[in-house]
């Protein structure tokens, strides 16, 4: 039986009660896993702040949501717009607590030895070098919560890359490392921080990879479960690494693959 309240005008099940009264940063929050989440969170009583670069998009996002939301045009890689980016929403929201960074881009494949520097640049500086901007910004807003939680985002390219994608899978390996090392520096402050490796979903930056019959057969034959994945399952993790129930969790990556890093 699920047990179910009343809070406010907001109804509580076991599944969401984690997350009134929470302040929950998403970046990259305009499309994909990062508007699934600002829906979730927001339905499940958080307040939002959503960062991404298209500034549009993601104010037109928060009008949707149903709880407190603040939305801010963002390049993550340049420094001083995400320090003032996370002001302006601990200011409007009252703090920030929980930091999902989820922002990234991929490149035209190409292999390595074809990459130029400035591609390879354009990428680490927003995958890499752009969560650990994002992860120092929020730093004194999570350690003042005393409840910090602070989840990057990896890919199961990071470990098994494609034909192609050097500076990509460069990246992602980085933001592991940076997960472990941050979860070293920051647990005397009770910020537990982790990371999910996704595989391929039919959103976001695998849109391309769904949306051809070659290349989704050619994944989905490595997929144990045979399927790609849906953004709700990733948010899903997500949220466990952020709830209460993740309280003696910090510096692991989470793969949600559907086995294909099982090899």
């Amino acid at each position: 039986m699920v047990w179910r309240g009343v809070c406010g005008r907001h109804r509580v099940t076991t599944e969401t009660q984690g997350f009134f009264g929470r302040v929950v940063v998403i970046t990259g929050a305009s499309r994909g896993l990062g508007q699934v989440l600002a829906q979730q969170f927001s339905a499940a009583g958080a307040s939002v702040g959503l960062i991404a670069r298209d500034g549009v998009a993601v104010k037109q996002l928060a009008a949707t949501l149903p709880g407190r939301a603040a939305a801010v045009a963002c390049d993550v890689s340049d420094e001083d717009e995400v320090a003032a980016a996370f002001a302006h929403i601990a200011d409007t929201l009252d703090g920030v607590d929980t930091v999902v960074a989820n922002a990234g881009i991929a490149a035209e494949s190409g292999r390595g030895h074809k990459l130029s520097l400035d591609s390879w640049r354009a990428i680490l500086d927003v995958n890499l070098t752009g969560s650990f901007l994002t992860a120092r910004a929020a730093y004194p807003y999570l350690a003042a919560s005393k409840q910090g939680r602070l989840v990057l985002t990896s890919s199961v390219m990071a470990r098994l890359p494609r034909r192609g994608i050097a500076a990509y899978a460069a990246s992602k390996a980085g933001i592991e490392g940076l997960t472990r090392a941050l979860a070293v520096d920051w647990a005397r402050d009770g910020i537990s921080v982790n990371a999910v490796a996704p595989g391929f979903f039919g959103a976001g930056l695998g849109t391309a990879f769904a949306a051809s019959d070659r290349l989704a057969e050619e994944v989905s034959s490595r997929i144990p479960l045979d399927r790609f994945g849906a953004p709700e399952e990733l948010a899903r993790t997500v949220r466990f690494l952020v709830s209460p129930a993740s309280g003696y969790v910090t510096g692991q990556v989470i793969a949600v693959d559907g086995g294909y890093g099982l090899g």
